[in-house]
């Protein structure tokens, strides 16, 4: 008797759980239109500005590890500025899910950033980083109000002359500090 009432004790605690459990998973319609309006937002071209911007609200909140942008005018000039520096800018989502209000993604993004030198030239600096996103949307909508991208900037600087050797010398400092694998050379 003792075991069939245990029995029914799991049994029951176990059907509850599945009634408390809210997440709407990426089947849902709603969360299947937030993967593309995501993925569209993270793979955006400098041609395609115009179709995403309408994407984010009045009071979108942007952060990425170099720039804090509140509301929609900020956010439109720093799209802006950031395809005219890196018109070639290229991100490609490789996973993405959406739950409830939220996207989260995993990307890799290439471009060249044009410096303009002393003498009116430009130079051009190649770069490649991995990243992830996190978008959360109004309640049930397609509405933005909120991005932070996570990159590391030192990718990015490790491929610019002159910031090249500071992270390279930064890494192999970390490295020997918290890698008990890696030949320190220091």
């Amino acid at each position: 008797m003792r075991k069939l009432s245990a029995l029914l004790l799991v049994l029951i605690c176990t059907a509850s759980l599945s009634f408390t459990v809210s997440a709407k998973s990426n089947s849902s319609n709603l969360n299947k239109e937030r993967l593309e309006v995501g993925r569209a937002l993270l793979e955006v071209t400098a041609d395609q500005l115009p179709e995403i911007i309408p994407y984010y609200t009045d009071d979108i909140e942007y952060h990425d590890p170099a720039v804090d942008i509140y509301g929609i005018v900020d956010m439109t000039e720093f799209l802006y500025r950031l395809f005219g520096n890196t018109p070639d800018l290229i991100t490609i989502v490789e996973d993405q899910i959406a739950i409830d209000d939220q996207y989260m993604a995993t990307w890799t993004m290439v471009g060249t950033y044009y410096v303009t030198q002393e003498d009116g030239t430009q130079e051009g600096i190649e770069y490649e980083a991995k990243g992830m996103s996190i978008i959360k949307f109004k309640p049930k909508s397609t509405d933005v109000w909120y991005q932070r991208d996570y990159y590391s900037e030192g990718d990015i600087m490790a491929a610019i002359p002159g910031l090249d050797q500071a992270i390279f010398g930064f890494r192999v400092f970390y490295l020997c500090s918290v890698d008990p694998n890696y030949a320190c050379p220091l």
